[in-house]
């Protein structure tokens, strides 16, 4: 091929405006190489042809930059063959040589990074040396780490409790609590309590604020209303009962004998009373009689008597059953949702400081018990073995993806920026090793002559 042919060809390619951006700097070597080939055997040879170079010794000169040439061209073809085609009649089509086998060359990188370099056992053989919950623990000493560790914690809670206030919740604690109390024997505990209360006086302070209460009470305008027109209606009802009773009432009501708001104020001064020695007085008749019922009451429940615990058992079922127990749960709900977000939104919250505090005694108990490393490391790394044979073929199936996502000009880009260089050496040597080889033959042929 003449030079000027070479020339054409060569320029062919630098047209492709990107691959000459590209390749500028990584075909300097490669293509500077040929070229010093070039001139000089056109030096040599134009110095022997007008006889300025008359000694036969240059000859192996000559031999050496033909060589050399010869040597360039052929790697330079060679290197570019594998990139892009080369422009030459018929053999071109032996070029574009990524381009015309990336089935092949797809398949071989596939092959080679799930079979040899990322094979199960290599990654096995890998993750076995790794102390992963010691690496975990030293990245979780670093307070910005700590603080993200911690947020997400504070985030689940809240996605968990985001739809707690939701109806469908309390019936579903509602039935829950149903399911949990009916085989609970819940009259024999309150018996034992109830008796154990009574036994030691623990009662009392509800005596006192249940008479402090009845004392208000009784002594409320509004009461002594009422219990007027209780009077009024009992005298009623004693007139109507006979001819001699409305009388003798009659007669009473106009002497001033029978008086109902005098009789009110005597019925009220006769529970004071009452009150006023019932409190502070364990032992008053009225508060032992009421502590003897509720005794003997509580004792049945201990000794699971039918009736007693029937009387528990229907208030269990009433209690769980009812429609307020449900609006009730949701109320309680919706203020634990309140309160849970009020509680993760701030950072000195006692919620808060729980979770910081737990997640800080987690990681310094963790730290320190390299059993329990072991063990956990141990569970990571089989489920990771598990997990990378079950899955291990996708690692072949994202390479090929990724290669099929490449068009043949990125394809080809990518390859030649890793092995590019390299390959411009490959130019290199061929001319140098073709120049050095062919002054040897011309050499030996001088010597021969």
């Amino acid at each position: 091929m003449r030079v000027p042919e070479c020339a054409e060809v060569f320029g062919s390619l630098s047209k492709d405006k990107n691959f000459k951006q590209m390749n500028n700097s990584k075909n300097l070597v490669g293509r500077n190489s040929l070229i010093i080939s070039i001139l000089g055997l056109i030096t040599v040879q134009a110095l022997i042809h007008i006889g300025y170079l008359k000694n036969e010794y240059w000859n192996i000169l000559l031999s050496g930059f033909e060589a050399a040439t010869i040597g360039g061209f052929a790697d330079w073809f060679a290197v570019s063959a594998l990139f892009r085609e080369i422009p030459i009649p018929i053999i071109k089509k032996h070029t574009n040589i990524i381009v015309s086998n990336r089935i092949k060359l797809t398949n071989g990188v596939v092959d080679l990074v799930t079979n040899k370099w990322l094979s199960p056992e290599i990654i096995k053989e890998k993750i076995s040396d790794i102390q992963i919950v010691k690496n975990i623990l030293k990245t979780l000493k670093e307070r910005q780490n700590k603080v993200k560790v911690i947020g997400f914690i504070k985030d689940i809670i809240n996605r968990l409790t985001s739809n707690i206030d939701n109806p469908e919740v309390s019936k579903l604690l509602q039935t829950l609590l149903k399911d949990q109390l009916k085989g609970f024997d819940f009259a024999t505990p309150l018996g034992q309590w109830v008796k154990k209360s009574i036994d030691n006086g623990d009662h009392n302070q509800l005596w006192e604020m249940i008479l402090n209460s009845a004392e208000k009470t009784i002594n409320n305008a509004e009461t002594k209303t009422i219990l007027l027109t209780a009077v009024g209606k009992q005298m009623n009802d004693y007139k109507e009962e006979g001819f001699f009773k409305r009388l003798f009432v009659g007669v009473g009501e106009k002497a001033g004998a029978i008086d109902n708001q005098s009789i009110v104020e005597k019925i009220i001064i006769s529970i004071n009373n009452t009150i006023n020695e019932a409190k502070g007085n364990p032992n008053h008749p009225l508060r032992q009689k009421f502590d003897h019922n509720i005794l003997e009451f509580a004792q049945k429940l201990i000794n699971g008597d039918k009736d007693a615990t029937a009387i528990i058992d229907d208030l269990k079922i009433r209690l769980v059953d009812n429609t307020d127990t449900n609006n009730i749960m949701q109320i309680v709900l919706a203020n634990i949702k309140t309160t849970l977000a009020h509680q993760l939104n701030n950072n000195n919250t006692p919620l808060t400081k729980f979770i910081n505090q737990n997640v800080e005694k987690l990681i310094n108990e963790l730290e320190t018990d390299t059993t329990q490393q072991t063990k956990i490391d141990d569970w990571i790394k089989d489920t990771v073995e598990n997990l990378i044979i079950k899955y291990h073929h996708e690692i072949g199936e994202m390479v090929r993806l990724s290669m099929s996502k490449l068009n043949d000009y990125e394809l080809v880009n990518q390859i030649e920026e890793k092995v590019g260089n390299d390959l411009q050496f490959i130019r290199l040597n061929g001319a140098v090793v073709g120049g050095f080889v062919g002054m040897v033959i011309s050499l030996i042929r001088l010597m021969l002559l």
